[in-house]
């Protein structure tokens, strides 16, 4: 092991050295051998996976670390012609995916209102759109002004090119319509969000605005994606129809939608603490 060791910088060697120690030991106590590169079986590689699964009940990211430590360590071992070839390894154990991040109700009364405090018609069309309709930033930053139809009582955005350039309309309520209209009402050219040199406003900067306003209300990790998962998030637990949630996001997959109805961290720790 020392050999390969060598070959790693500090940091890593360190990592990789606590890694396969770990798998020597399980090794040695399960076959009653010293390990050594070419007594490494796919079945050894399966059952070492289990045992950490099943038996010591690690986390899947610490599964597989190890596992890949192993993986590096045998690829060493072929390259340097100690071994001819490679045991197969197993896949992946799968790590949970967890509910998207969204804002809380607190958290996103907070965000509004320092977006109302800024008093800014482009910044808060921009933010209703995504927060309000559920638009990718990708999608927001180039709506063109005839795309966008509004009344009094009924308004829709039509995205030409969404993700997989497939067109969609979404409809814009109350809310949208009173944030997105006085800027509308003051667009000159084709881009409803226009940039520099003619074109619409660019990813980068929509993200910088997102970022401004979530520092003025002391929040943290909030981007435009986080903003169209709060859409998403509000429809499904106030009981709106998943098929319905999908369309609106442009998801050609229902259970890409169903990601948002997991609870997330701060939901379990209501439920425990029964508030």
């Amino acid at each position: 092991m020392q050999d390969f060791l060598n070959t790693l910088t500090i940091s890593t060697a360190k990592a990789y050295k606590e890694d396969l120690t770990d798998f020597y030991r399980w090794f040695e106590g399960s076959n009653g051998q010293v390990v050594s590169p070419e007594l490494v079986t796919n079945v050894d590689l399966r059952e070492y996976q289990s045992h950490m699964m099943a038996v010591r009940g690690l986390k899947p990211a610490t599964i597989n670390r190890r596992i890949a430590a192993i993986r590096a360590w045998l690829r060493w071992e072929k390259e340097c012609g100690h071994i001819e070839d490679l045991p197969r390894f197993p896949r992946r154990a799968a790590e949970p995916r967890g509910a998207p991040k969204a804002l809380s109700k607190v958290e996103e009364a907070r965000f509004l209102r320092a977006v109302e405090r800024a008093g800014n018609p482009r910044d808060n069309a921009l933010v209703a759109l995504m927060l309000y309709d559920g638009l990718r930033v990708g999608e927001t930053i180039r709506i063109q002004v005839g795309e966008v139809e509004m009344s009094e009582r009924k308004g829709r955005v039509v995205v030409r090119a969404g993700k997989g350039m497939k067109r969609r309309e979404v409809p814009l309520g109350a809310e949208a319509r009173a944030m997105v209209g006085p800027w509308l009402s003051l667009a000159t050219g084709k881009w409803v969000f226009p940039g520099q040199k003619g074109g619409h406003l660019s990813t980068r900067a929509a993200q910088d605005v997102i970022r401004k306003y979530a520092y003025l209300a002391h929040l943290e990790g909030v981007t435009p994606h986080v903003l169209r998962h709060t859409f998403a998030t509000r429809l499904l637990r106030s009981g709106k129809d998943i098929v319905v949630v999908a369309t609106l996001l442009g998801h050609s997959r229902l259970d890409t939608t169903a990601r948002y109805t997991k609870p997330g961290w701060t939901d379990l720790e209501r439920a425990v603490e029964n508030e």
